[in-house]
């Protein structure tokens, strides 16, 4: 016999349809080795859900002591006993009793709810139980019987209260009932509804009045199992509409207020169970988010399971991808988290730390550009807090500048003037504001220190050297060193992918449609972008022509090397690139997706990308410079303080995307130029382009910039095409690989030594053999860059042939692969000994000459201090 006392379930069978049981009721119901039912209030097919052998008991039959007794036997049986009532069992059920003599036996109880009649009753009625402006509160009573009412409960004082009433156990006294509630000032108009056994296959619904009401229930037969509806909201059609799904209407979960709108994308990060659980609630809210668990066992549906080892590369790679960061934690937690990846207002994301309970959410960062304030309360209205805001202008109720862009989502174009500006505002001074009529009133229209600079087609007066704000204006030359920040609407970059031969109407249909349901206006687009591909597209071209917007376009390799929140397979087979709309529109515009790809009518793709602020009008620009900088091996500490010093400054970031891998912790927020293998012309090109526009930009490549890398392609660039003469080019040099290679050797290289290159791709395989015949003929130790790939080995063997022959086969020879990185190996032999299967291009070779010498795995060269000095 089965030894183990598991709990009795108390289970709510529903109003009486066998199908509005519960999963979780009909699950224990199949279970059940005992079923104490109630009679005829149940409807018997659950009873066909149990075993063939289980035991069955119609309480109806039975007194309390029974029901236990039989009951808890079953549960010393060791079986599974389940107790099933009618509706739901904490409304007249009369469990109480029965818990606190089970309680005695030491036998627990647990309750799975059911649907109460109440609420089958409304579904037959087809009407609410609270309606606006009608009822706002439900009372469930009876009428007293051999169970008399409680002091205060009579029907007389419910009626009082407005409230629609529902009664059960009273269908027998109605007649009474309407007396008692017209007595106690009902009116007689007043609607009533009485619904008997609501969902069983013979349900009767009967409406009336309460002065009808009883005598049309008495004329269809029903004195049992019917429940009572009365109050004005029973037959309110039409009456009203709630709020709640008013246009207008602002909660957590569609927020419609301006100062708690935020549209963006949102990553969690919880550090606890309890902090993971509030992830999920308040995250709701928010369409396009992402919940990570750092630190914690198991696994929960739809969160994202980190170690805690793992979390700052994680947080790094995500910083750019997501437009807030939520932190459900100790503050201290988001700060060290956060502090090393910060890098401009403009660009950083929000960053909000919410306590545990919800109680307190604090945005830390990009209050205003960001989003952070606008978040922090829209969280707060869904878990029930409070957001904690600090700015001055939030607190004082003043509407600041660049929140005020940021709800516009138009930009800041010097975003070093907010701080100026904002605090005009703070310090009561007059600002003048040259721009929108309609913005100026949406935001400023109670603030009498903004003065619009035009009123009534005339120019206001204007006291000089006032701060000053234009809005889709540019600042008159008289303006001087008057402080102004200028904002610009036109902000968002159209990607788009599309087949051949789309038709041009139907691409701008699909086009303008998809920024109406943006809500953006089509003069806010600054440009549209796609893929070298599609250059000639007709419908692309002609939809620029109409718009009289520029259209841009990217190579493949280009696009490819975009970091993009939905790339695709499929994309990538027809094009080179995983994506076309979306990573076109974040390099033309130079900033983040707004709205991921959209597919429209199944041949078009569209996406939409912000241009960032601090991105000035190209026309306005004077020529940027271009940094080449070398990493070294990649190794942090290998980069030169210059260098790190350059990279911080810089405003973009250009390189071979497995070099920009070493140092994605360093440049986040910056925009990036990043191509993958044979891309370095239009790498170049492109950093050459941005600096022209204005962009100071960090060309990073490893071991030295002018050692077989691209400072000498830029120069050349800049020589060909006189564009680009403006640019200034700077060189900061770098450890080179035979510099990192001999440290880890040794001493090989002290008495100087040769470098060459054994790839054919840009120099001819003719001169790299000569040069090679020639070096060999010297004394000198020859470092061997690029020396072998998967398919281009031959020059190898040919360059060990030919030191073998001018030098013997017993030349001290050694490689090293990985030079500088923690995967470093190295080699070191004689010239017959040589590995060649073992280089590849990740691998530098190192030929001796006749004064290297060995010393175990060390090489070095003599000095000659021994002949001139004497050493012992």
């Amino acid at each position: 016999m089965n030894t183990a006392r598991f709990p009795i379930h108390f289970i709510g069978a529903g109003p009486g349809a066998e199908d509005l049981i519960t999963e979780r009721g009909a699950a224990l119901l199949k279970e059940a080795d005992v079923v104490v039912y109630a009679g005829s209030l149940v409807n018997p097919g659950h009873l066909k859900r149990c075993r063939p052998e289980a035991e069955l008991h119609d309480s109806a039959k039975m007194d309390l002591e029974e029901q236990v007794e039989v009951m808890a036997r079953g549960v010393l049986e060791g079986k599974k006993v389940v107790r099933l009532h009618t509706g739901d069992p904490s409304m007249y059920g009369a469990i109480a009793e029965q818990f606190d003599l089970l309680d005695k036996k030491g036998i627990e109880s647990i309750v799975v709810p059911g649907v109460s009649s109440v609420f089958a009753a409304a579904a037959a009625l087809r009407t609410e139980l609270t309606y606006p402006g009608i009822a706002q509160s439900l009372v469930l009573t009876r009428t007293p019987g051999r169970t008399p009412m409680p002091s205060g409960e009579a029907c007389e004082a419910f009626a009082k209260t407005g409230a629609t009433l529902a009664f059960f156990l009273s269908a027998g006294k109605l007649d009474e009932l309407a007396a008692r509630l017209i007595s106690a000032g009902k009116s007689p108009d007043t609607a009533a509804a009485v619904v008997y056994r609501a969902t069983w296959p013979d349900e009767k619904i009967i409406r009336g009045t309460l002065s009808t009401i009883a005598a049309e229930t008495a004329r269809a037969g029903i004195g049992r199992q019917a429940l009572i509806l009365v109050g004005d909201a029973i037959g309110a059609h039409g009456c009203g509409q709630s709020l709640l799904y008013h246009g207008q209407f602002s909660h957590g979960y569609r927020n419609e207020k301006e100062d708690e709108r935020f549209d963006g994308s949102c990553a969690f990060y919880a550090f606890t169970e309890k902090g993971v659980r509030k992830a999920q609630e308040i995250s709701q809210s928010l369409g396009k988010a992402v919940i990570h668990s750092v630190g914690r066992a198991g696994e929960t549906e739809g969160v994202k399971r980190v170690s805690p080892e793992d979390f700052d590369p994680l947080l790094a790679r995500q910083w750019n991808l997501f437009d807030a960061h939520v932190f459900i934690g100790a503050t201290g937690i988001a700060v060290r988290k956060t502090a090393p990846l910060l890098r401009d207002k403009a660009t950083d994301p929000a960053v909000i730390c919410c306590s545990e309970s919800g109680s307190h959410l604090i945005p830390l960062l990009s209050g205003h550009l960001g989003g952070g304030n606008r978040l922090a309360r829209r969280l707060a209205r869904i878990s029930g807090g409070e957001a904690v805001i600090t700015t001055a202008t939030d607190t004082r109720g003043i509407t600041a500048f660049d929140e005020a862009a940021a709800r516009e989502k138009a930009r800041v174009l010097n975003p070093d003037a907010i701080k100026t500006l904002n605090a005009a505002l703070l310090d009561g001074d007059t600002v003048s504001f040259h721009g929108p009529q309609e913005i100026h009133e949406r935001y400023w229209q109670d603030c009498p220190q903004v003065i619009p600079a035009r009123a009534d087609g005339a120019e206001a007066a204007e006291k000089p050297h006032v701060p000053a704000v234009y809005w889709d204006e540019e600042p008159p030359e008289s303006a001087g060193g008057t402080a102004a920040l200028l904002i610009q609407s036109s902000s968002f970059v159209l990607g788009i992918g599309c087949k051949k031969g789309t038709e041009p109407g139907l691409l701008q249909q699909y086009a303008e449609g998809f920024l109406a349901r943006q809500g953006i206006s089509r003069s806010r687009i600054k440009a549209l972008a796609s893929c070298t591909l599609k250059e000639q597209e007709p419908a692309i071209l002609a939809l620029a022509a109409t718009w009289n917007v520029p259209f841009h376009v990217f190579e493949p390799a280009e696009l490819d090397a975009v970091e993009i929140p939905t790339p695709s397979d499929a994309v990538f087979e027809k094009t080179g690139t995983h994506s076309v709309s979306e990573a076109s529109a974040i390099l033309a515009s130079g900033g983040k997706i707004n709205t991921p790809k959209t597919v429209w009518g199944g041949n078009v793709t569209l996406a939409l990308a912000t241009c960032p602020h601090g991105s000035r009008n190209k026309a306005r620009q004077k020529g940027g410079n271009v940094i080449v900088i070398g990493l070294g091996s990649g190794s942090p500490g290998q980069l030169t303080p210059e260098a790190a010093a350059a990279m911080e400054q810089c405003t973009c970031i250009a390189g071979y995307t497995k070099y920009l891998d070493f140092i994605r912790e360093r440049i986040h927020g910056k925009k990036m130029i990043q191509t993958g293998m044979m891309g370095e012309v239009p790498r170049c090109m492109a950093a050459l382009e941005a600096a022209l526009a204005g962009e100071n930009v960090c060309m990073v490549c490893s071991g030295d910039p002018g050692i077989l890398a691209m400072a000498g392609l830029l120069y050349e660039m800049r020589k060909e095409n006189e564009r680009f003469s403006p640019v200034r080019i700077e060189v900061l040099p770098g450890i080179t690989a035979a510099s990192i290679s001999a440290s880890a050797l040794g001493a090989p290289l002290q008495n100087g030594f040769c470098l060459l290159s054994l790839s054919d791709l840009l120099v001819p395989a003719e001169e790299i053999r000569a040069n090679l015949e020639q070096s060999a003929g010297t004394a000198l130790p020859v470092v061997l860059y690029n020396p072998a790939g998967r398919k281009r080995r031959h020059l190898l063997e040919e360059a060990l042939g030919i030191f073998r022959n001018k030098r013997g086969g017993q030349t001290l020879c050694a490689y090293v692969k990985h030079a500088g990185r923690p995967a470093q190996q190295k080699w070191v032999g004689t010239l017959d000994e040589f590995p060649l299967e073992d280089v590849d291009m990740s691998t530098l070779v190192l030929l001796g000459g006749p004064r290297t010498i060995r010393d175990g795995d060390v090489l070095f060269e003599r000095r000659g201090y021994a002949d001139k000095y004497g050493i012992s």
